[in-house]
């Protein structure tokens, strides 16, 4: 008896068929990522602390609509889709009024905390609490958020957390809001996550009075001991991001030996650079891939000349940096001295100002099209209204000479998001 040929196609490939209608590719939307590559690193980074995630909900609901529609084909369709790891994968708790169910928990991949509220401490500990009970054979979240924690609740949290560590074998991603130094945050982290691969910290939130994140002043304390209480050693680490306001602690004893992709965000006064971030840059210097500094001013050897309104990056800056394919800065603040050679790795640059002007165009582009000795990128970004009015089209002056170079040097202009701003021939 003749049968159709999707009834002799195996279950396990008609299981494959149905997974990937609900999966999400995690290099367009790594929401659910816990590390990134520099041709991603943007939209990892849209995911991470700069309460912009959110942009990324519509895409996961598309998918949960996928996976419900799925459900309503046949009964064997419906278990494949229902089943607890296909289901609610990112968790956002605005409220725990009601309660999560454990399957929720057991699925969940990524767990973001929002809308802080009165009960909130008691909640979150409720929370992690259950996590213990459940982690018998250990939850699978790769990703937790806690990013509005107050000044009282910082500390007894992440006690509750530490002490559930157990539970979490699968945590890769933290991100953390620190509204209060808390001495030995460095050295717990590295104790019960050693495992990291990305972490977020959040200074900005940083409330008044002393910082005692290092040790307080005036204290007799053994060097060793604080030493020891500010060691961050992370051996899997590659994704550091740094949000600060006024605040940003003491990195020499962070040890990170495989951190690739570095933002910290802002930089602005030269004391931060020449004395904290970019010691720890020079540590560092041999594996990151990615460097974005936002609004910062930097200098190969820490010192800087400043000659009409903008910094100059002294020369040997990318001999510092050998495996650098990405940086992000903006060309209206800083001018390097020099520009990387043609065997350096460098691939994409990525301008931190809006474009508004035609000369705003010219100054971000010119130094990476002209030159035979320079390195061309394959791709730089760049955004802002001169753009989006699609200025850069009409403009035959200097604009257009640079976009045929661009052209000529296989040179894509994307916007933030990877969508061409030319249209390659």
């Amino acid at each position: 008896m003749f049968q159709p040929a999707w009834n002799r196609v195996p279950v396990e490939i008609w299981n494959r068929v149905l997974l990937e209608a609900v999966l999400l590719d995690e290099n367009k939307s790594p929401f659910l990522s816990a590390t990134c590559t520099s041709s991603n690193y943007l939209a990892f980074k849209r995911t991470c602390g700069d309460r912009r995630s959110a942009a990324y909900r519509h895409e996961y609901k598309s998918i949960e609509n996928h996976r419900r529609k799925l459900r309503l084909v046949c009964r064997a369709w419906k278990e494949f889709a229902d089943r607890w790891d296909l289901c609610d994968r990112w968790v956002t708790v605005r409220s725990l009024k009601n309660e999560i169910p454990d399957e929720t928990w057991r699925g969940a991949l990524r767990v973001e905390y929002l809308d802080v509220s009165e009960t909130w401490e008691h909640s979150i500990k409720s929370s992690i609490f259950c996590w213990k009970t459940l982690g018998g054979n250990g939850l699978r979240m790769t990703r937790l958020e806690l990013l509005r924690l107050s000044k009282g609740e910082f500390k007894p949290i992440l006690e509750v957390l530490f002490g559930a560590a157990k539970a979490l074998p699968q945590l890769r991603s933290l991100g953390l809001g620190v509204p209060d130094s808390y001495g030995g945050l460095p050295r717990k982290l590295s104790r019960f996550f050693p495992r990291l691969t990305h972490l977020t910290l959040d200074f900005t939130i940083v409330g008044p009075g002393e910082i005692v994140w290092d040790p307080p002043k005036g204290k007799e304390i053994p060097e060793g001991a604080v030493a020891e209480a500010n060691t961050l050693q992370l051996l899997d680490l590659e994704v550091l991001f740094l949000l600060r306001k006024e605040f940003l602690p003491d990195l020499d004893h962070w040890h990170l030996p495989r951190l690739k992709h570095f933002h910290a965000h802002p930089i602005g006064i030269l004391p931060v650079w020449t004395d904290t971030i970019y010691p720890f840059l020079l540590q560092h210097s041999a594996t990151i891939e990615t460097l974005d500094l936002d609004n910062t001013t930097i200098g190969a050897t820490g010192g800087l000349n400043r000659s009409d309104g903008q910094y100059i990056v002294e020369p040997g800056f990318w001999d510092m940096f050998p495996s650098l394919q990405l940086i992000r800065y903006s060309s209206m603040n800083m001018k390097f001295s020099d520009y990387p050679r043609n065997d350096h790795p460098l691939r994409i640059v990525v301008e931190t100002d809006p474009i508004d002007l035609d000369h705003e165009l010219i100054q971000a582009l010119k130094p990476w099209v002209q030159g035979a000795h320079v390195k061309h990128p394959e791709n730089i970004v760049v955004y802002g209204s001169y753009l989006v009015k699609s200025q850069h089209l009409v403009n035959r002056g200097e604009v257009q000479h640079l976009l045929k170079l661009m052209t000529w040097n296989a040179t894509r202009l994307t916007n933030p998001w990877g969508k061409l701003w030319v249209n390659v021939l």
